[in-house]
């Protein structure tokens, strides 16, 4: 009885196994999927599918761009659909065959969109300091987009202060977006206020795009400078700081300023004191070794009782190319002003205003190409000394080589072609000039007394000079700068005969000349092929002391020439 059952549920649970597997394989259907269409995205992407059937399936993709794995099966299965990025702007479409047995059993439509044309900032706002150095006034941002495309700049004022650097998109993947990376470099706020540019992206072709396409700059307002001693103070320490000044003994925000060592104070028993209120204001400025390209800060300008400017020694000064600002020249009382060694290469439009006041202008150790016509006995009736040595870019021995050279070597001027250094000589209120190395060639301007305006010496003139240059006067010597006591040409390109109004010149054992005259450029060649140096060069001053015998006790001397 007991092996009777057993048999009994034994094959209840057989046939209770085999009505599962029959009835399980009539519950699938023939095909079918859960999803008829895909809809991608323009970068692609996976999609998921599922199927059931109860027949063996392979699948086919119309379109390259499409990709289906496992690409065959039966039963329930999980597929999945590899959809690539689009290359274009425009939308596309294929379909996915499911067949078995070559009967099609199911298509699914995969429809992608194009990329839309776009410019898209990865930032739409961005805040700056109103200052800081050189080499940290930029930022960068990167810009995903689709098609070539400028940046123009909107500025709130009239000042352009953003500069975009040269950037290249890289459009290797048609409309497929690609990210370039744009560094933007800035100008320093010396207004107390913020200020707002905007940069807009647009499209090279003209045509629209889909994405944000601008970005807003916000630059912090500068600190309030007031007229007053206190404003002289942060005017000096913007001054200092935006110079990147080597020394921070200059100046110290933890004393007085009238204890800075750069700094000179007007004092109420100063005779030459502008207006009582300047008392306590700064009267002398002098900062020495700085690191900067962007020139004088233009906070010079709330130092409105300076007297004396002086500036010295820029790093790499041969590779810079500095214009001095505008506001230097709105100082009323600036007597002395020495840039020098910085690098400049022009002088402001409205530097004549200068012209006032100035006594003393040094721009020695510069970049300038020529003498800057603004200079010159009209607009500054006051100067007294003027210094303009050692404007050379480059260390250049034959002239005949300027012409290959990419950048102005220094100031060059052949006096064959141009009058500017006669007129210099015809300056007669200069008392010291210096136009020592530079790059000036051919002869030394003569002249004759009773043209252009030149007189000859006369008794009158020993009232200058005593009684002691009757030979000038009997020689009718032309009358060229009578006031001159230090005058310095040496280590130029000059070439021919010195003229007598300099080799009998009343004040010419003053100037020490056969150092600062007679010395030009040794082994050098100017551009038109000729040696350079004097052919009259004098071997002693005999002849000199022949002419004026009462000078021989006056000038310590030898014969010989040294």
């Amino acid at each position: 009885m007991r092996l009777f059952n057993t048999i009994i549920m034994a094959a209840t649970t057989a046939i209770a196994a085999l009505t599962s597997c029959t009835t399980d394989k009539t519950l699938l259907p023939t095909f079918e999927s859960d999803i008829s269409t895909i809809e991608a995205g323009a970068a692609g992407g996976n999609y998921n599918i599922s199927i059931r059937s109860s027949k063996e399936w392979t699948v086919v993709a119309d379109a390259p761009w499409v990709m289906v794995s496992p690409a065959n099966g039966r039963g329930e299965v999980k597929c999945t659909i590899r959809v690539d990025s689009t290359l274009v702007n425009d939308p596309r479409e294929t379909n996915i065959r499911f067949s078995s047995a070559g009967e099609i059993l199911q298509n699914v439509t995969i429809a992608q969109q194009g990329f839309a044309r776009q410019i898209t900032p990865e930032v739409t706002e961005r805040d700056i300091a109103a200052s800081a150095s050189r080499t940290d006034r930029w930022f960068e941002f990167d810009v995903e987009t689709n098609v070539e495309f400028d940046v123009v700049a909107e500025y709130a004022g009239d000042e352009a202060w953003l500069d975009v650097d040269n950037y290249a998109v890289t459009l290797d993947r048609g409309a497929r977006p690609r990210t370039t990376r744009l560094r933007v470099e800035w100008k320093m706020n010396t207004d107390p206020e913020q200020r707002v540019a905007t940069l807009h992206f647009r499209a090279k072709d003209g045509a629209e795009v889909a994405t944000n396409t601008s970005l807003a700059v916000r630059q912090a307002a500068a600190p309030l400078i007031e007229d007053n001693r206190a404003g002289d103070s942060l005017a000096i320490v913007t001054i200092h700081a935006k110079l990147e000044c080597w020394s921070d003994n200059a100046i110290s925000t933890t004393e007085p300023m009238n204890a800075w060592e750069s700094v000179r104070l007007w004092e109420a028993t100063d005779r030459s004191l502008p207006a009582p209120e300047a008392v306590g204001r700064v009267r002398d400025l002098d900062l020495s070794y700085f690191s900067t390209e962007d020139g004088v800060p233009v906070e010079v300008k709330h130092l409105k009782y300076l007297e004396t400017l002086s500036l010295f020694g820029n790093v790499n000064t041969m590779l810079k190319s500095i214009d001095l600002c505008e506001e230097i020249a709105t100082l009323d009382y600036l007597k002395d002003l020495r840039i020098a060694a910085f690098g400049l290469v022009s002088l402001p439009d409205n530097f004549a205003n200068l012209g006032d006041t100035l006594e003393t202008l040094d721009l020695n150790s510069n970049n300038f190409v020529e003498i800057p016509a603004v200079i010159n006995s009209d607009n500054f009736p006051h100067l007294r000394v003027l210094d303009l040595a050692s404007n050379r870019r480059a260390a250049v021995s034959d002239l005949r080589s300027i012409a290959t050279l990419n950048e102005g070597i220094g100031i060059h001027i052949d006096m064959a072609s141009s009058d500017v250094v006669k007129r210099l000589f015809l300056w007669e209120e200069l008392e010291e000039l210096a136009l020592s190395y530079n790059y000036i060639e051919g002869r030394l301007p003569n002249f004759t007394a009773g043209e252009e305006g030149i007189r000859a010496y006369t008794t009158e003139d020993t009232k200058m000079y005593g009684d002691t240059i009757k030979w000038a006067v009997e020689n009718k010597l032309p009358r060229i700068l009578p006031n001159m006591r230090s005058l310095k040409i040496n280590l130029n390109f000059m070439t021919g005969d010195l003229p007598d109004w300099l080799l009998y010149h009343p004040r010419l054992m003053e100037w020490s000349p056969t150092v600062l005259i007679y010395q030009q450029m040794e082994s050098a060649t100017d551009s038109h092929g000729t040696a350079v140096g004097f052919d009259n060069v004098p071997a002693s001053t005999e002849y000199y002391f022949e002419a004026y015998p009462l000078y021989r006790g006056r000038y310590e001397y030898n014969d010989e020439m040294e």
